[in-house]
């Protein structure tokens, strides 16, 4: 097993949540095109969903809140 995933098998799962914000930041400035075909078919049917009134958008600080009191403080 390579030695960066021996240390993440060591991280604390809020260190985990910084190294996925930190890896996905990183990806981001790349420009590459990072949305799969798959992920761009289920936000087109959320989308769908929330156009006709069965789903609606809630803060993102409202859902860490409904996050944290479903996993725990640690997220």
């Amino acid at each position: 097993m390579p030695a960066v995933m021996e240390a993440i098998d060591r991280m604390t799962t809020s260190e985990k949540f910084d190294a996925m914000n930190y890896l996905w930041s990183s990806l981001s400035k790349s420009g590459d095109n990072l949305v799969p075909d798959w992920h761009r078919r289920e936000l087109a049917k959320t989308e769908a969903r929330v156009a006709a009134g069965i789903e609606r958008p809630i803060p993102w600080p409202a859902a860490k809140e409904i996050i944290k009191s479903a996993f725990g403080s640690s997220c």
